[in-house]
């Protein structure tokens, strides 16, 4: 189990956010494009849904994943995700693009909840975060001064 940190905290808060609004795009979206277009608004919606599911969740989870590693792994791991998130929903979309059984107009409205929906969530999870500037104990030379006294290791003869 790994210890709570202000990052990791901020990064599961933002998923549980996501969450919620991922079930809300879905079941009021779902309804909504039902009413609207028929059984292919249902299907455009839980397809935008699904879209926004995967996108969400994965994003939410590798930042979750790498909160406590160094700047340049968690980047890495993002880009990465990201890269592979891209070419996933580039073939589906592909694969997609000629069908007729789903309205395309319910899956951008879904999609672009989603974008705005989402977007106030980081915002809003990343100002109100209590992640310190600094590390609490650090020295200049970027070392941890753990002595009981607050003399760094190098000042001890």
């Amino acid at each position: 189990m790994t210890t709570s940190s202000p990052v990791r905290d901020m990064f599961a808060k933002i998923l549980r956010q996501m969450l919620v609004l991922f079930a809300v795009l879905a079941v009021g979206g779902s309804a909504i494009g039902f009413l609207a277009a028929g059984t292919a608004g249902l299907w455009g919606a839980l397809l935008g849904a699904g879209v926004v599911g995967f996108f969400m969740v994965t994003t939410a989870a590798v930042m979750l994943a790498t909160a406590d590693r160094p700047m340049h792994v968690a980047s890495a791991a993002f880009i990465g995700s990201w890269l592979a998130k891209v070419a996933v929903i580039f073939i589906a979309l592909l694969v997609l693009r000629d069908e007729t059984f789903y309205s395309g107009g319910v899956f951008f409205v879904v999609l672009s909840l989603a974008i705005i929906g989402s977007v106030i969530i980081e915002i809003r999870g990343a100002l109100q975060a209590r992640v310190p500037y600094v590390q609490p104990g650090a020295t200049a030379g970027g070392q941890v001064d753990r002595s009981a006294d607050g003399t760094s290791p190098s000042e001890e003869t």
